[in-house]
């Protein structure tokens, strides 16, 4: 999966990625960074590697 940040102006950068094993129910910590300012990004969504939407986040 890959985390991206979605601009104001609709500008995109991924942020993370990451892979996860079928049926893992461990957390998984990691980082990430964006050339975008906070104020900047409009939202975060969440993504698998094909480009398919899986959730949006507000960003904090």
């Amino acid at each position: 999966c890959r985390l991206v940040a979605v601009g104001h102006d609709g500008s995109e950068q991924t942020v993370a990625t990451w892979a996860v094993r079928s049926h893992q129910t461990r957390p998984a910590t990691m980082t990430g960074d964006a050339a975008l300012r906070p104020g900047q990004i409009a939202r975060f969504e969440v993504r698998t590697t094909d480009g398919r939407h899986l959730v949006t986040l507000d960003p904090p």
